[in-house]
């Protein structure tokens, strides 16, 4: 990786966009309104292109066939009717799915199923080319595809527009996932708004998303997290729990950072992105959180896997192979007679029971649908069994809170109902960060795959285990520093909300210069911190 969005190349190439295109947004009178509009087209493809090949060059081809193929099949699928339409675009949505598979998860099946075909070892994910941005610029090619069968998007783009939308350089690595319906119309807008008060929002999301990556991210996670993880064997419990705690809040400021500077970026550009966080760390439920965390990719898979498998409505064919496939696979992994007996029974049981009441059919295929879609969430974000278990885990959780969640809560309620949803979100992230490509990605001493399993399985029976005994833990100086920002990063994220409409109003009443400097300085300190704290986005590894 070459360029990030906290390297002097990339505001250098940043500043050469901007600056192009507010000239011209001002000049678009002295062409045609579709000559303004294919004008600024070719610019963000031209500066979306060079970041591209500036950040993953071998990978640029991979990039340029999803964008001629899906406009292909998108242009064919609007002349189609009835079957042959649908048989079109399951082809195409087949298209991105196995090219997704082939250059994310072949040494992952290969592995499972002990193939043999593609290592003669213990494979690295590092030894298979993962190209950069492939499961979010995917998602959004098969939104296209189906929103054009759907008829929600009326008329596909010409191969300009396309390619500017599927190649869209603030985005385009890790979200948020845009639907063509929500951007195309703005890209055909010949001008905008860039007068200084509509230009704040964006330079103040810039700022604070620089903020929440350098200082809630890159130093928390280098002084507080990477420690424990280095070696959970020999790390106190107490500061096993404060590192997961702290990686919470790395991940959070991590995602959500880059997603506030893609927004800003994007809006100084004249796209308005949609938001992606919506502070999750408040959420009093598992589905609560769900819907405040990475919310394009939960709405992307409610609209595109949840609701076609039959949502909270039914039981589709897929949910019963679904769930005929987890009793086979329980059964095999229980190895005996008597537990193929209970499974059948209880089975029998769940049947019985679901046929009886209307209720816990709905409450069982939502429960159903809902699990089955976490492990694809899970298997999404990494080919490992980790991110599987991960999904697992959240999945259930979600579950117990379907079956088990009274139909109305008291305050107290939604207190326990916080608690809960928090360390199940803290805990289980044990697998994702000790299962995380960057890591094995960067080499040296870094755990490699095949450790990420036990990693994540030592880290959980420290904090389990009360006989474990531990060496003698020193703590850094440093890791005060970074304890002190983490709790900061909680207290401003679950202040209240008219304490941070307050501030927001104070924040807007500052000039349009004391933007600027305070960007300049937030990009000085990015390039500074980056020499010895900085990390790669968490999310560019998907």
């Amino acid at each position: 990786m070459t360029m990030s969005f906290t390297s002097w190349e990339f505001w250098m190439l940043f500043a050469c966009a901007f600056m192009a295109a507010t000239w011209l947004n001002g000049a678009s009178s002295s062409f045609s309104r579709n000559g303004a509009v294919r004008l600024r087209s070719v610019l963000l493809l031209t500066f979306s292109i060079g970041f591209y090949l500036m950040a993953a060059a071998p990978c640029a081809m991979i990039l340029a066939t999803s964008v001629l193929l899906n406009h292909a099949l998108g242009q064919l699928i609007h002349r189609q009717e009835g079957p042959l339409r649908a048989w079109t675009t399951a082809l195409g949505v087949s298209f991105n799915v196995l090219g997704l598979a082939a250059f994310k998860y072949a040494f992952f099946i290969d592995d499972t199923f002990e193939l043999g075909l593609l290592a003669s070892g213990t494979f690295r994910l590092d030894a298979w080319m993962l190209p950069l941005g492939i499961s979010f610029f995917t998602f959004q090619a098969i939104s296209f595809l189906v929103d054009v069968h759907r008829r929600t998007l009326a008329t596909p783009p010409d191969l300009l527009s396309f390619a500017t939308y599927l190649t869209f350089f603030p985005q385009l690595v890790a979200g948020p996932i845009v639907r063509a319906a929500a951007f195309l119309p703005q890209l055909a807008s010949p001008t905008w708004n860039n007068a200084p008060h509509a230009l704040k929002p964006f330079l103040l999301l810039l700022i604070q998303g620089m903020l929440k990556k350098v200082l809630l991210g890159d130093v928390v996670g280098t002084w507080l997290v990477d420690p424990a993880f280095d070696d959970p064997s020999v790390t106190p419990k107490a500061w096993v729990l404060l590192a997961l705690y702290g990686y919470s809040l790395q991940v959070y400021a991590d995602f959500s950072g880059y997603t506030d500077m893609a927004q800003g970026m994007a809006g100084l550009l004249g796209i308005r992105l949609p938001r992606n966080f919506n502070f999750p760390y408040r959420a009093t439920s598992p589905g609560d959180f769900w819907r405040r965390w990475h919310m394009s990719l939960s709405q992307w898979w409610r609209d595109y896997v949840y609701i076609p498998l039959g949502g909270n409505r039914r039981f589709s064919m897929v949910t019963w192979l679904f769930l005929s496939g987890m009793v086979a696979w329980t059964g095999i992994s229980w190895g005996s007679f008597g537990g193929w007996l209970v499974l059948s029974g209880l089975a029998l049981l769940a049947a019985a029971w679901g046929l009886m009441s209307a209720t816990a059919q709905t409450r069982g295929a939502t429960a159903t649908n809902v699990l089955l879609v976490m492990l694809l969430g899970g298997l999404w974000h990494g080919a490992h069994v980790n991110f599987v278990t991960w999904g697992a885990i959240n999945g259930i959780a979600l579950v117990a809170w379907i079956v088990f969640a009274p139909p109305t809560r008291t305050r107290w309620q939604r207190g326990l109902g916080w608690l809960f949803t928090f360390h199940v979100v803290v805990l289980s992230r044990i697998w994702f960060r000790a299962g995380s490509l960057v890591f094995w990605n960067q080499g040296g001493d870094a755990f490699q795959p095949q450790e990420a399993w036990s990693t994540a399985l030592t880290m959980w029976f420290n904090l389990t285990s009360p006989s474990l005994s531990v060496e003698e833990f020193t703590v850094d100086p440093t890791t005060w520093v970074a304890l002190g920002l983490m709790v900061l990063g909680y207290f401003l994220h679950l202040m209240p909300i008219s304490a941070r409409t307050t501030w927001e109003a104070i924040v807007q009443k500052w000039p349009l210069w004391a933007y600027w400097m305070l960007w300049m300085a937030c990009a000085v300190l990015a390039v500074w911190v980056q020499q010895d704290q900085s990390r790669p986005f968490i999310y560019w590894q998907f």
